[in-house]
């Protein structure tokens, strides 16, 4: 897939794969479907080149395999495994700031606001993710002030990152708790079969309104 993603046919505009499992982490998790006709044009940012419809076929399983199996490992009660760079050449520690960024753009497409008033839970639940992106400390300097100190800012960081497997998988569960369907209670005690039938006819209810009807 990593191959694929830097591939001359994406124009070099494609998403790296560690931001890609992130952003997917997301739309698999939101409360309402996101088709891939809406996430992928996030994913390519243009229109790939593919040289046949062969290729662009083996490419488009590759890519339904990927989510599949994120969708899988989610849904699974297990931490995903991160798929996580380095920071760069001469910084080997794990670069989730560009994985989080994937999360965040994921979750923009959802129809559901995820951070309204009062939805506290998810707030919580959020805050590794923004941390890590980097998106409290551009807001700080963006006013002229210090976030926190470098030294606080990199333990918080640390904290964050070791949350971050926890954190995601709960916020999958958060929403499809949320999406299950409650049962509905009989307001009504049920009916006997030889019982009058309730509707007044004074027939038993088998011979009424309870009688299995015939389709043609």
């Amino acid at each position: 897939m990593e191959e694929w993603l830097a591939s001359p046919i994406f124009n070099g505009k494609a998403m790296s794969l560690d931001k890609l499992q992130g952003f997917l982490c997301a739309v698999i998790s939101a409360p309402d479907t996101i088709p891939p006709s809406q996430w992928m044009p996030e994913v390519f940012k243009s229109e790939p080149a593919h040289e046949s419809v062969e290729q662009a076929q083996e490419f488009m399983t590759l890519m339904m395999r990927f989510y599949n199996g994120m969708a899988a490992e989610l849904g699974g009660n297990q931490p995903i495994e991160f798929i996580l760079k380095p920071r760069s050449g001469t910084d080997q520690r794990p670069d989730y700031q560009t994985w989080c960024e994937g999360y965040i753009l994921g979750w923009g497409l959802s129809a559901e606001e995820w951070l309204s008033p009062g939805n506290e839970p998810l707030k919580k639940l959020t805050f590794p993710l923004l941390l890590l992106s980097g998106a409290f400390k551009e807001e700080s300097e963006r006013r002229g002030k210090e976030y926190l100190p470098d030294d606080e800012y990199a333990k918080l960081q640390q904290e964050c990152a070791d949350l971050l497997p926890k954190v995601v998988a709960d916020i999958y569960h958060y929403w499809h708790f949320r999406m299950k369907p409650v049962p509905t209670k009989r307001e009504t005690p049920k009916v006997g079969r030889n019982e009058t039938c309730p509707c007044g006819s004074g027939l038993k209810f088998k011979q009424c309104c309870g009688k299995e009807r015939t389709l043609h």
